[in-house]
């Protein structure tokens, strides 16, 4: 296993492999993230001083983490086009859906800063595809593919509810079920008491926005203990314990 302390500071699991150079991939990473667990590795990356707070969704839903281009076995394309200054006025009309379901949960960040690393970072290495080829077309994407493929749906027909743990690989073949597809579930743990929290669900589309496995994406198909029944917590564990990513 890779131990991984910590630094969710606008970044995703994207430690241990190099970095693609150019602007080509594979597949479109969708990936969603469940904001008590979130939440939890935020408030736990300060636990010396407390200073860390959430914003959480008004009810307990999957929120959108982002769209990442992706090379199969590598991390990246990033960061491609740095003349695409990210624009806050250029979501206007969607700006409401996007603080409900593509939600910083980082209380007291700079407004927009979580949609400009997001665009700067993974949205301009999408701009070959048609639907993602600007920024308001990227986030609407986003909303687009919440909406039909939220893990909160998902999950529940699987009989995979909140406040429950599974083992991971219920979780698996519960998004194979229902979406009939591969997709990736990550985790993270809690060093002390060894318990795991499911962290984030990503599922994989072509160029043309249609969902395909997820076979080939780096730590497919999940960073979890297979060995170890995995917590998915319908509220916030509030205990300052030292928490590692696997």
């Amino acid at each position: 296993l890779l131990f991984l302390s910590f630094n969710f500071n606008r970044k995703w699991i994207e430690n241990g492999k190099t970095n693609v150079k150019s602007n080509e991939f594979d597949v479109l990473i969708f990936t969603q993230r469940w904001p008590l667990t979130v939440c939890f590795e935020w408030e736990n990356k300060s636990r010396l001083n407390s200073t860390h707070k959430c914003v959480l969704p008004k009810r307990n839903e999957w929120t959108i983490h982002g769209i990442w281009p992706t090379k199969y076995n590598v991390i990246g394309p990033q960061f491609c086009n740095r003349s695409l200054s990210f624009d806050s006025k250029a979501l206007a009309p969607i700006e409401g859906a996007l603080k409900e379901n593509w939600i910083d949960i980082q209380k007291g960040s700079k407004p927009y800063s979580f949609w400009k690393h997001e665009w700067d970072k993974h949205g301009t290495c999408a701009i070959s595809v048609r639907d993602l080829n600007n920024e308001l077309k990227y986030f609407q994407t986003g909303l687009k593919l919440l909406n039909k493929y939220n893990m909160i749906d998902v999950l529940t027909k699987s009989n995979i509810l909140p406040g429950n743990k599974y083992m991971v690989q219920n979780y698996l073949t519960g998004i194979q079920k229902i979406l009939n597809k591969r997709g990736q579930v990550m985790c993270v743990v809690d060093q002390k008491t060894k318990n795991s929290y499911v962290h984030e669900i990503r599922i994989c589309f072509n160029k043309a926005l249609q969902l395909v496995d997820c076979d080939g994406i780096y730590h497919f198909p999940t960073n979890c203990n297979r060995s170890q029944q995995i917590i998915y917590p319908n509220i916030v564990p509030r205990h300052q314990y030292n928490v590692k990513l696997i």
